[in-house]
C-alpha cells in the first residue's frame, strides 16, 4: 500500500469518528405484552329473523380499540366439561359447524376495521332451530396486536382455546362482559 494513502485513511477516520448527530428518543420500557385489556365476553347474544341471524358490534361500543391488521378471534361457549374434578367453559374457535338432524348449521363472524359480526350459516332451515342454538349464546373475543399475532403464528393453535390463554398470559378472573342486550 503507497505510504502517502495511510495518513490520507488515518485523517478521514479521524474525521468521520468525529461526526455525531443528535440524541434520538428514549425507546418504550421493556416488560411484557398485555393482551388481557383486549379480551371480553360477549354474552346473552340472540340469532332472530328479525335480526337476519346476525349480531354486529362495534369496536368502539366493546369499548376496545382495534386496527385494521389485528388479529380478531371469536370463540363461542361450547357448553361446560370437568376438568381435574371442576366443571369450567369449553370454548371453540369461529368458524364452528355443528352437524344436526335437520342440516349443518354453522357460528361464523367477520369483521371490518371498524366492528365485527357474528352470524348462522348452513344447510338447516334456522327457523326451526330450537332456542338451544339461536338464543343467549355466549362468545369470548380475543384480540391479538398484529406484531404479537405475527411472532407467534407458528407457536400457537389458534383452535386451542387453552394454548391461545396459556401463550397470551390471558387471567381469565379479569375478563369482562359485554351484554348484547
Amino acid at each position: 500500500m503507497n505510504k502517502k494513502l495511510i495518513p490520507l485513511l488515518l485523517v478521514l477516520v479521524a474525521l468521520f469518528q468525529g461526526c455525531t448527530g443528535p440524541e434520538g428518543p428514549q425507546g418504550p420500557e421493556g416488560g411484557s405484552i398485555d393482551v388481557t385489556g383486549t379480551t371480553f365476553d360477549l354474552v346473552n347474544v340472540n340469532f332472530t329473523p328479525a335480526n337476519e341471524w346476525l349480531y354486529s358490534m362495534s369496536y368502539a361500543d366493546a369499548k376496545v380499540t382495534v386496527l385494521e391488521s389485528d388479529a380478531v378471534l371469536i370463540y363461542i361457549h361450547w357448553g361446560d366439561v370437568t376438568s381435574g374434578g371442576e366443571k369450567v367453559k369449553a370454548f371453540r374457535l369461529l368458524p364452528q359447524t355443528a352437524f344436526l338432524d335437520e342440516g349443518i348449521l354453522s357460528y361464523n363472524f367477520d369483521q371490518t376495521k371498524k366492528d365485527f359480526s357474528i352470524f348462522l350459516d348452513g344447510t338447516v332451515n334456522l327457523a326451526n332451530l330450537a332456542d338451544d342454538w339461536t338464543k343467549n349464546q355466549n362468545f369470548r373475543i380475543i384480540i391479538v396486536p398484529a406484531d404479537f399475532a405475527a411472532r407467534k403464528s407458528g407457536s400457537v393453535d389458534y383452535n386451542d382455546y387453552n394454548a391461545v390463554i396459556k401463550e397470551f398470559n390471558i387471567d381469565e378472573s379479569k375478563i369482562r362482559t359485554v351484554s348484547a342486550q
